[in-house]
């Protein structure tokens, strides 16, 4: 069982966080342009496990947290909130995504086309991003209902997670692949930017709100 609401709202968050440019999304880009799609699925595969790594380490801890100590776990969703604001922020100010970056680093990529070893690049971008395992600790204790099973509804939000990075990139290296000018000019990153920083300043608010009267302050 879920709560639909919540899911629903993680389904939203999560698609915000998956479609702003960011380190896995170039590594998409770079890999269609210089191998095509195809062979690219392959990093976006590896990209798309390195997630669910992060999410199960962060999901564990959590689970813990929660069945130990209630109130140390508002204060990490409080935490949690304050990270959403951090990146609402962020997204405002960050400049638009530029496809001649991506084009740069196409030059710098490594050579070796072997599938292992391009699943294994995605698996290690997202293994040493350390910013990934602190969005997971924010973004997880938003949606966990605690009338429900912890372990069912972490698992669903994992695998979710997982066909929407899949899905996103796929997405992101056909438009790389096949309509290289769509990504030639900034604009439509910025819009991008704006509203995913839009997004998360609101959740921060709902966050603290939901907060303010549980505690009734």
């Amino acid at each position: 069982m879920i709560n639909t609401s919540l899911f629903f709202l993680f389904l939203l968050t999560s698609l915000f966080t998956i479609a702003t440019p960011g380190p896995g999304v170039l590594l998409s880009l770079t890999s269609a342009i210089r191998y095509g799609l195809k062979t690219a699925i392959y990093v976006i595969l590896g990209t798309s496990t390195g997630t669910v790594v992060m999410a199960a380490l962060s999901s564990t801890g959590l689970g813990l947290l929660i069945s130990t100590s209630p109130t140390l776990y508002e204060i990490i969703k409080a935490l949690g909130a304050l990270y959403m604001v951090y990146l609402g922020v962020r997204l405002y100010r960050a400049k638009p995504f530029s496809f001649d970056l991506a084009v740069k680093e196409k030059a710098s990529m490594v050579t070796i086309k072997q599938k292992g070893y391009l699943w294994l690049q995605g698996v290690t971008l997202q293994m040493t991003n350390p910013q990934l395992i602190m969005f997971f600790i924010s973004l997880f204790p938003q949606f966990i209902d605690h009338n429900l099973s912890f372990a069912p509804q972490v698992i669903l939000m994992t695998l979710t997670y997982f066909c929407l990075v899949f899905c996103i990139h796929c997405t992101y290296g056909w438009i790389a692949s096949n309509f290289r000018h769509l990504l030639s000019t900034p604009k439509a990153a910025k819009v991008i930017n704006c509203v995913g920083g839009s997004f998360f300043l609101i959740l921060a608010a709902r966050v603290f709100w939901d907060l303010v009267c549980e505690l009734g302050i």
